[in-house]
């Protein structure tokens, strides 16, 4: 009897022991020419997302990085699906993308608007071009829901899964104005000409987060509202551009503050990107939040 129990005892250690944490930092900065997309600063926020995570108890062995020529549709799928195959009860997911973004035709009816976001990946081009590019190297939501769902299974109810997406779909993918203002999307609809969006008619299978039993909590974090730019962020002390998103997000975790609700978190968020903005009213962006639970207390590590 005692030796069946040392050997459960055992067995649970090495199951909790197994529980970690895990990231997939996806940084794109430098675009092909012929792809119509801007240099940004992504490549900053890779290093300030990498320090985030190793001074909060991530191991450098479990943190995937993709920049740039590596970040492209097939090596980032490949990137969701290693991640997933890892991953096992209890485990907590980050995973950052820092990036371009834009508006896309809906595929399947799922959208009220009519438009699906997306996340402008390396080998994605800006312009909609009829059989030769019609959007398939873009990360639509749909597919990033659908990752997001599978982790949070896989992870279970004592795991969890954050993201960050500094990207935006409004703007005009390039600097504004030529100075130094650097816009991380465009209001460019990826479509073809003439295309008018209409409300989809299945709206039903729209993966918006909510809370599902035995899966793990899940919350996504988007650095303005559709109609809002995504603004580069220059920090004085640094001299250099970052995400306003990552900027803020890395500030505040770094922080002894402790936040008892994912509200609280969202709210000091804002303040954060509030000051940043130095709250004018023309660089106005709201730090916008789905998740699946906003009442549990707020970290990126177990």
């Amino acid at each position: 009897m005692r030796y069946r129990l040392f050997l459960y005892c055992l067995t649970i250690s090495a199951f909790v022991l197994a529980q970690t944490n895990r990231a997939l930092i996806i940084s794109i900065g430098t675009y092909p020419i012929i792809s119509g997309w801007e240099k940004i600063h992504a490549g900053n926020d890779k290093g300030l997302v990498t320090e985030l995570l190793l001074n909060n108890q991530y191991q450098s062995s479990n943190i995937k990085v993709l920049s740039n020529a590596q970040a492209n549709k097939k090596a980032v799928t490949a990137a969701f699906q290693q991640c997933w195959e890892q991953t096992v009860y209890g485990d907590f997911i980050y995973l950052h993308f820092s990036c371009h973004g834009q508006q896309m035709m809906d595929d399947n009816g799922d959208e009220e608007d009519g438009l699906d976001e997306s996340l402008v990946l390396y080998d994605a081009g800006y312009w909609y071009i009829p059989g030769k590019y019609e959007g398939e190297n873009h990360l639509r939501d749909d597919e990033l829901g659908i990752w997001i769902n599978k982790l949070r299974k896989k992870a279970g109810d004592k795991g969890q899964v954050t993201v960050v997406l500094d990207a935006c779909h409004s703007g005009t993918g390039n600097r504004d104005n030529g100075v130094n203002d650097y816009i991380r999307g465009t209001s460019a609809i990826f479509a073809p000409e003439g295309y008018t969006p209409k409300p989809g008619m299945h709206q039903e299978l729209s993966l918006k987060l909510k809370p599902i039993k035995d899966f793990s909590p899940a919350f996504v974090f988007s650095a303005c509202l559709a109609n809002e730019i995504n603004y580069e962020y220059y920090s004085q002390t640094q001299k250099q551009f970052y995400g306003m998103l990552t900027y803020a997000f890395y500030t505040l975790l770094r922080s002894p503050e402790n936040f008892n609700s994912v509200a609280e978190f969202l709210e000091a968020l804002q303040k954060k990107v509030n000051q940043l903005t130095g709250f004018r009213k023309s660089r106005k962006q709201t730090v916008y939040m789905e998740c699946s639970d906003e009442n549990i207390p707020f970290q990126i590590f177990r």
